[in-house]
């Protein structure tokens, strides 16, 4: 279930109006890249595998061997990281993704 109010992470307002409000004007998402940063966020500063992921944002009804996963951090990154210099979507290769501030 998605919380009622909204997330502050970094220097971002993450508000369940899939929108994040920052140094610049919010940026929409659609429900999938909205559902992966949910998940991601309720997992922050822990890697999350790909099965994990995928079975949250697609009910595992996907192919797993596709890239649709990849595609969806790409334009969930260019919507929430582009233009800030603190990157919060961090790829662990071989392991997973990790929602989280450097360090």
């Amino acid at each position: 279930m998605i919380a009622s109010t909204a997330w502050r992470w970094a220097p971002t307002i993450i508000s369940p109006s899939r929108s994040r409000f920052g140094s610049s004007s919010p940026d929409c998402l659609t429900a999938k890249e909205f559902a992966l940063l949910e998940f991601l966020l309720r997992h922050r500063d822990q890697v999350v595998d790909r099965s994990a992921i995928t079975a949250h944002v697609w009910d595992n009804n996907h192919d797993p061997f596709a890239n649709v996963l990849e595609v969806l951090v790409r334009r969930l990154r260019s919507k929430i990281d582009d233009g800030f210099e603190a990157k919060l979507i961090r790829t662990v290769r071989g392991a997973g993704y990790r929602l989280g501030l450097p360090g």
